[in-house]
């Protein structure tokens, strides 16, 4: 299980620290505020070690990144309607 996790670390620490930069300003752009951008960053990352199945084979790995921090975007964006409908 050790060779298993150790592998997984590899995987995720690569992506990280040749995507990060990139899915950081690719989100400050998108959202106009790097503090937003850092946060959904961090979630993305976030989100994608809970699939670690899929990182060994990933082929495109900003397509990904991106569709992950959308998916999150949107997620978010149905939150403040919800509770906007709340309040």
């Amino acid at each position: 299980m050790a060779a298993v996790e150790t592998a997984l670390q590899q995987h995720v620490s690569a992506l990280y620290c040749e995507h990060h930069g990139w899915l950081l300003a690719w989100l400050r752009r998108k959202l106009g505020c790097g503090h937003q951008a850092a946060d959904v960053a961090h979630d993305t990352f976030l989100r994608i070690l809970g699939t670690p199945t899929v990182l060994p084979t990933l082929r495109e790995p900003r397509a990904y990144l991106v569709t992950t921090a959308r998916r999150l975007l949107i997620d978010e964006a149905r939150r403040r309607v919800i509770e906007q409908a709340y309040l």
